[in-house]
């Protein structure tokens, strides 16, 4: 498959106020630098400062002398600007929330869509910059080896969405159909007809102030206040109109939750945005993945249940209450970012732990607290910078449980100064076996013994095939001279 970018339309939605005006501005003259040959839709949901009036198809006009810049970034950036009129703020969806846009997304999203002409097309929020092709990349490497069609197949092609957002219902919260609406990629034609959705009423968002919620709703359950989560709203109105046994009447109904998995497996590929190169800082912790892994599904769950059609979804992503944010992870190599990954010593900035000469020694990387199966392991740590501030420096790598109560193997680093700059990554290895059933609170451990200049880029765990001779989970200490 092959996607040139002269095939694409970008319609970027939501809200334009003074604000977020600058960070709007930069992400659209961001995509127009990427994709100069893409056709650009610029869908305005609402805003403060924007002449409706004057406005048109072409051309932005605001009634505010300081916006003028902003409205000359969009006349020139965007080949055609959408509006919205109908829309209106909307009670909250559940408890405690803020008012909800619902409409505004739906308006803006559905009219953006009308449109676009390009046989590809990538629905996306305002707020959200994909910094280059490496989605469209990720789109036909995932369709190419991991998506497979079924008896729920919708769609002319599988269309891409995050997994955050798309929710696990066996696990905590029975939502079924709760797919993301972060952003959409596929052909045009099977994504403009998910989003010509009625506009949601104030009888749908005030569902449970005049009706019980059904026997047996846990308690997070009876968060809501609406008939629907607005994700659940938008994609069963598309796929109840394709397949009448789906049932849906409200946001725990489980009638049909097998085959909500279904239909996803046959219309949907499933990434993990933080894997797309994205910009996105109002979500920024929806990044540190892991306590929230088992109540998404994820990028690596999809593409095994993708694959692996004899397997029961529902069995496979079960996950009793008790262990609602206990993450096991079953699929490996696990590479695990910086951003779940903590430190006593450094900080964290950009996709890396630093650790500056002046810090004192101590454990410069720890986590993420996961529950690791029995079984034989290789763990990796990557080093791309290490420059010792005395004539050497011994840096630790461990495997641990129970938050440091057991101690799986460890193995000691001797490291020299170098005038030199050292311009190669640094591997910190360490094989390990745990031969307990579940291992709870698993981490690896980093520590510095003297001052060092150290990043820190993440930590590989791999799940060796050939099983070693069992041993007691003992202190392991090897040292190793670089």
């Amino acid at each position: 498959m092959k996607i040139d970018n002269e095939s694409i339309s970008i319609v970027i939605h939501g809200g334009c106020f003074e604000k977020n005006s600058a960070e709007v501005a930069n992400i659209l003259i961001n995509y127009r630098n990427i994709f100069k040959e893409s056709e650009i839709i610029f869908s305005i949901s609402s805003s403060d400062f924007i002449d409706f009036e004057c406005s048109n198809e072409r051309s932005i006009f605001s009634y505010k002398k300081n916006m003028i810049s902003f409205c000359h970034i969009v006349n020139k950036c965007a080949d055609k600007i959408a509006y919205s009129y109908m829309a209106q703020p909307l009670p909250p969806v559940f408890r405690d929330a803020p008012n909800c846009h619902a409409n505004h997304m739906i308006e803006s999203a559905r009219n953006g869509l009308a449109l676009a002409s390009k046989e590809f097309v990538l629905r996306t929020r305002n707020d959200l910059l994909f910094k280059n092709r490496s989605f469209i990349e990720k789109y036909i490497k995932l369709s190419e080896e991991y998506y497979r069609r079924g008896e729920y197949t919708a769609f002319s092609s599988p269309v891409m969405i995050s997994s955050l957002f798309t929710l696990n219902p066996f696990c905590g919260v029975r939502l079924p159909f709760h797919y993301s609406d972060w952003f959409n990629f596929g052909r045009l034609v099977d994504i403009r007809p998910i989003w010509d959705a009625p506009l949601v009423t104030l009888d749908f968002m005030t569902y449970y102030s005049t009706n019980y919620y059904t026997p047996g709703s846990r308690e997070k359950e009876r968060n809501f206040n609406s008939r629907l989560a607005i994700e659940q709203y938008v994609y069963f109105t598309f796929f109840s109109k394709k397949f009448k046994n789906l049932r849906l009447d409200y946001h725990n109904d489980d009638h049909s939750i097998i085959e909500s998995l279904q239909v996803l497996l046959d219309n949907f590929i499933i990434s993990d945005i933080y894997h797309l190169d994205v910009y996105y800082p109002k979500y920024f912790n929806g990044f540190n993945s892991y306590r929230d892994n088992n109540t998404r599904i994820m990028q690596r769950a999809w593409e095994y249940l993708s694959t692996h059609r004899n397997i029961k979804p529902d069995k496979f992503l079960y996950v009793p209450s008790d262990k609602l944010h206990i993450y096991t992870p079953v699929i490996f190599p696990l590479k695990i970012g910086v951003e779940q990954l903590q430190t006593k010593t450094g900080f964290h900035f950009g996709k890396s732990i630093i650790i500056p000469s002046e810090a004192a020694p101590g454990v410069a990387c720890f986590g993420p607290h996961i529950a690791l199966k029995q079984g034989s392991y290789t763990a990796c740590v990557s080093i791309s910078t290490l420059y010792p501030k005395e004539d050497n420096c011994k840096v630790k790598i461990s495997a641990t449980g129970e938050t440091g109560k057991i101690i799986l193997g460890s193995t000691e680093y001797i490291f020299y100064k170098n005038k030199k700059n050292n311009k190669e990554l640094i591997y910190l290895n360490l094989d390990f076996d745990n031969n307990s059933e579940i291992m709870n609170e698993f981490e690896i451990v980093v520590e510095t013994f003297s001052h060092v200049d150290m990043a820190i880029d993440y930590v590989r765990i791999s799940q060796l095939v050939e099983k070693k001779q069992k041993s007691f989970p003992l202190r392991q200490n090897t040292e190793k001279i670089v």
